[in-house]
């Protein structure tokens, strides 16, 4: 069947496809529409002497070998095709054999720069299977060119002028499958993720580091109930150990809810009824309570003494972190550790002393001015990517794809 040519009789066309498929050392040959997909080829320009990229010598052309490639929708026509030679050189000066390809063409997918790169773009913001509505490739093709594009253009991590580490632990796959992750403290860059939350999860990321790179970073922030804490004094023995706030405050939100849960056990017909549903009224800020709720959560508090003296507490500790000295910090959380072990509450005895065991991590946030909300945020990141990527395949990809957000 003859298909009929775009340039015949189509100048403007012609034109503009010579402008759009214009690489160095070929030229536009024809493009052909045959009802469905159009066809470009691509031919070699007799007025360019391939080189050779070894030694910039002439190389001569012993074989033409034609590939095609995939490329982005043109208006209404979904399929359009990129048909063109790839030269086999050899140097007549070194010997070294070689393969020519037009630039705009991707070597190892069959497709062009930028549909891979359109495709990229869109894998940001909707999952790899809405690749195939709209580019007509299909999702792990689509992963495919994503990978490949951010591998290309994503810069490496700043390991030098680093202050403040931020350390944590996030699960990615279903049945604890855990990988470690650690970002610049100060601009939230993702600079390494490996699989696992154990000691040499971390200790991968120090052995990319310089003795001088070790030196500048002053502070790093982990979760005191992880296995990073002798990895970190190990290798930066010098630097402050910071427990992560907001591990703390959910530990502490776990020993409310531990409370409450005794309390509804212990109840009986009414008091069920006021103690059932109470955990969103305990653990949320009062701030952050609707008129309403407010009302609910001061008359639950005055008919259960034990969930109000764990509320009172709740709200104490909070405290801790508006102290700016760490001797005044220090005294404070052992009065409220007093307060805790007095109430006579089993859950918050046990959290008070876990606490004292932590004291000099928790006490050095006072002495490191920086928050821990880049990583919280950050968690909140990772779960998004994974969702919108509907799981983890290749955790490779899933660093490329981490570091993109936080970059």
């Amino acid at each position: 069947m003859n298909c009929p040519r775009i340039g015949a009789g189509w100048g403007d066309v012609q034109n503009l496809f010579t402008q759009l498929f214009r690489s160095e050392g070929y030229c536009l040959d024809s493009a052909e529409f045959d009802g469905v997909q159009i066809v470009v080829t691509l031919r070699g320009d007799r007025r360019f002497t391939p080189r050779c990229p070894c030694c910039e010598g002439a190389a001569a052309i012993n074989r033409e070998e034609f590939n095609t490639a995939r490329d982005l929708p043109l208006g209404p026509v979904r399929e359009v095709r990129v048909r063109c030679p790839a030269l086999q050189l050899k140097c007549s000066e070194c010997g070294t054999c070689s393969t020519l390809r037009p630039s705009l063409i991707d070597p190892c997918a069959n497709a062009t720069g930028w549909l891979m790169k359109a495709v990229s773009q869109a894998c940001r913001r909707a999952p790899p299977a809405a690749a195939e509505a709209l580019f007509g490739v299909g999702a792990s093709t689509a992963r495919h060119y994503d990978k490949a594009v951010l591998e290309r253009t994503l810069p490496a991590p700043r390991l030098y002028g680093i202050r403040v580490l931020l350390v944590d632990e996030k699960s990615v796959r279903k049945g604890h499958g855990y990988v470690t992750l650690v970002l610049d403290g100060e601009s939230g860059e993702l600079l390494y993720m490996a699989e696992g939350k154990k000691k040499d999860s971390l200790g991968g990321f120090f052995d990319l580091l310089s003795s001088e790179q070790m030196e500048s970073i002053e502070a790093v922030c982990i979760d005191r109930a992880g296995a990073y804490k002798a990895c970190v004094e190990g290798n930066l023995p010098g630097a402050g150990i910071v427990y992560d706030k907001f591990h703390l405050v959910a530990n502490l939100g776990d020993a409310v809810d531990e409370v409450r849960r005794s309390e509804w056990r212990a109840a009986q017909g009414e008091g069920k009824k006021v103690v059932k549903g109470s955990r969103y009224l305990l653990l949320t800020n009062r701030e952050n309570l609707a008129p309403d709720r407010r009302r609910e959560l001061r008359e639950l508090l005055a008919v259960n003494e034990n969930l109000s003296a764990a509320y009172v507490l709740k709200d104490a500790f909070k405290r801790l972190w508006d102290y700016v000295y760490p001797g005044a910090a220090s005294n404070y959380l052992h009065r409220w550790c007093g307060m805790a072990k007095a109430s006579g509450l089993a859950a918050f005895e046990k959290f008070a002393g876990s606490v004292l065991a932590a004291h000099d991590g928790i006490v050095a946030y006072c002495r490191h001015s920086f928050t821990t909300g880049l990583l919280e945020s950050f968690n909140a990141t990772v779960s998004r990517v994974i969702t919108r990527s509907c799981g983890v395949r290749d955790l490779k990809y899933l660093f490329l794809k981490l570091r993109q957000e936080s970059l």
